[in-house]
């Protein structure tokens, strides 16, 4: 009798396991096997005219001068960024030589381009588009904080004259309540 009753438990436990084994396996998540979908490239279609070799001056209204810049933009290997490099070199006023690097994409969940910017002497940046207007592009700063020395800026407006030509438009507000007018003319050299 013995031996029976402890065949019975163990069976029965045996049983309780099992099905709680099976409980537990049915409630656990199921490993995804399908492999991760490649994100579409961006279509740079509207931004094509932009690849090549620019030269810009920008003329800030508290400087004496405008000051000279080039720019050359490309897609990357991967055809996921626009990747704008870009030379300053020095001024009366700026005695740096700098350079920057613009790298554009576009986020399709979010529905807007975004530029990441980094440069010399820890100039950073990100901003973003909801693309072309007709002929005009607007880059809201996603980054900005009002500091003593800015305490605002307006979006970048920027407007493509041309497959050849660009103009560059935005204002900031100094500490003292000032507001500069920044405006760049950029022509494409190559």
């Amino acid at each position: 009798m013995r031996f029976y009753v402890g065949r019975v438990l163990s069976i029965t436990l045996a049983t309780v396991v099992a099905t709680g084994a099976i409980a537990i396996a049915a409630a656990a998540p199921k490993i995804e096997r399908t492999p991760v979908p490649k994100p579409p490239t961006p279509d740079f279609s509207s931004m094509k005219f932009l690849l090549g070799t620019w030269s810009c001056r920008t003329q800030s209204s508290r400087r004496p001068a405008p000051f000279s810049s080039t720019t050359t933009n490309s897609i990357d290997p991967t055809g996921y960024w626009m990747i704008a490099k870009s030379f300053n070199p020095k001024t009366s006023w700026f005695p740096y030589t700098t350079r920057s690097t613009d790298m554009t994409t576009y986020d399709p969940d979010a529905h807007r381009w975004v530029d990441v910017f980094t440069a010399d002497l820890g100039g950073y940046d990100v901003t973003t588009s909801p693309g072309w207007r007709g002929n005009t592009m607007t880059w809201t700063d996603a980054l900005f904080t009002p500091t003593k020395d800015v305490l605002s800026v307006t979006p970048t407006i920027n407007t493509k004259v041309s497959d050849t030509k660009i103009t560059s438009y935005n204002t900031f507000t100094e500490g003292s309540g000032r507001t500069i007018t920044v405006r760049t003319v950029c022509n494409k050299s190559s």
